[in-house]
């Protein structure tokens, strides 16, 4: 049964999830091949119960997977995020963003068990009709489309003017795959590069702090700048298209087991992120730039080195990003996502890495990707939309005292709201209004 803290006591604990379960469960009568055949029909025939219990991973994987989801263009924007919001302040407003953000990723498979809902899209779907689920289907292809455009990051590095073609192949090959548990292998690989990113930019900052002048550490009063810093850190900790992926790519799929999942992948972003932010900040103050390797002098060896380690990030990243928005662009054609077939699978998957290869190598400012994924797509997916999901699904049951849903997730639900709507108008005026 769910812990009242997390989720409610009379939800039925082998419900849809279930049928994505990848590993037997003793406490269930119904085993691994009866729950395949219930959500995929035929596709049973073809795929046997040995195959299927590879595609599983643990509590650590998948929390891997999250870190790679979430990192990637937010981590090179947050230094400014500190800029615009103020140091202290900043400091204060990325842990509360980084708390907030676990427990609406908690919130999202909580409200996807009480409707028995397999995604972002048909949990809107089930909420407020065949429109809601197509608007999130845009956000969420172009949110994660947009979102690995920062690849070119990697551009000015010998290993990108050279291995390009070779990366491309590869690249797309790792698109292939059907699951997200076979990518925990490659997240692991990521989060190692993002130590040696850290701990290049910490050998580094000495030699800047000492020929930069004293940074001055801002105060600022609330301004819309302010907002679009939130938006930036929103951005940091945010992977929500991926999220019902992942889960259901788990072992262990107990709703408190999922919110340690997501407690781990919080807790490595958070430290990354926040030590590249402060290092970079403390050697440029308000002079930073929204990429912040545009201040750093191209010809310093250990930048490039830094640059390589996260341009290598970026590359690892992209098979992770592509299956959310592969998932996106298929139900936008009306494509079964439970079963395509090999030609849908590949032509979709090919024609998403083509569209996002393109991007990024036009790509010429990450101002306006920040304003327009970080303020609205990524805010949309994960504040707004969990918040008013938990609101309507949990709220009548605490209101009844029926024993259902946390009156702590209902607090965070109204708080992720507040912190949505603001930041949202704000981000997409200045994107496109200004």
């Amino acid at each position: 049964e769910y812990d009242t803290d997390t989720a409610s006591s009379s939800t039925n604990t082998s419900s849809y999830f279930d049928v994505k379960r990848y590993s037997s469960d003793s406490s269930s009568s119904i085993n691994t091949e009866d729950r395949i055949k219930i959500g995929y029909g035929s596709i049973a025939d073809e795929v046997d119960t040995s195959s299927v219990k590879q595609n599983h991973c643990s509590t650590m994987g998948a929390s891997v997977n999250l870190v790679n989801a979430m990192m990637g263009t937010g981590i090179i924007g947050l230094p400014l995020a500190l800029h615009l919001c103020g140091f202290w302040l900043g400091l204060f407003f990325s842990v509360a963003i980084a708390y907030i953000s676990c427990m609406t990723m908690h919130i999202t498979i909580l409200c996807g068990l009480k409707t028995q809902t397999c995604s972002l899209v048909s949990l809107c779907q089930t909420l407020i009709g065949r429109t809601g689920s197509q608007i999130v289907i845009i956000n969420s292809a172009w949110g994660h489309a947009a979102k690995s455009i920062s690849t070119r990051i990697s551009k000015h590095t010998l290993f990108y003017k050279q291995k390009q073609g070779n990366l491309s192949v590869r690249i797309i090959m790792c698109s292939l795959s059907r699951s997200t548990a076979q990518f925990a292998k490659w997240s692991a690989m990521s989060v190692f590069l993002l130590m040696l990113m850290l701990i290049g930019v910490l050998v580094r900052v000495p030699y800047y702090l000492s020929i930069v002048d004293k940074i001055e550490l801002e105060l600022v009063p609330v301004s819309e700048g302010m907002f679009k810093g939130l938006a930036i850190m929103s951005l940091a900790f945010g992977c929500s298209q991926n999220l019902f992926g992942v889960y259901s790519s788990t072992r262990d799929q107990r709703p408190s087991r999922w919110l340690l999942t997501c407690s781990i992948a919080i807790g490595i972003a958070f430290v990354i992120n926040i030590v590249f932010a402060v290092m970079a900040y403390l050697c440029f103050g308000k002079h930073v730039h929204a990429n912040i390797l545009l201040n750093f002098p191209e010809n310093d060896p250990g930048i490039q080195l830094v640059k390589l380690a996260l341009g290598l990030f970026m590359v690892l990243t992209i098979p992770l990003c592509i299956h959310p928005c592969r998932e996106s662009v298929m139900m936008m054609f009306g494509i079964n996502i439970n079963n395509p077939t090999n030609k849908q699978h590949y032509t979709v998957t090919i024609g998403v890495f083509a569209l996002i290869l393109s991007i990024g190598a036009t790509l010429t400012s990450l101002g306006k990707v920040f304003d327009v994924i970080g303020g609205f797509s990524t805010t949309i997916l994960g504040f707004l939309l969990p918040g008013c999901a938990y609101l309507y699904l949990f709220s009548s049951d605490l209101m009844f005292t029926k024993g259902e849903g946390s009156w702590k997730l209902l607090v965070i639900s109204v708080i992720s709201i507040l912190i949505a709507l603001p930041v949202m108008y704000f981000s997409v005026k200045d994107a496109f209004f200004v």
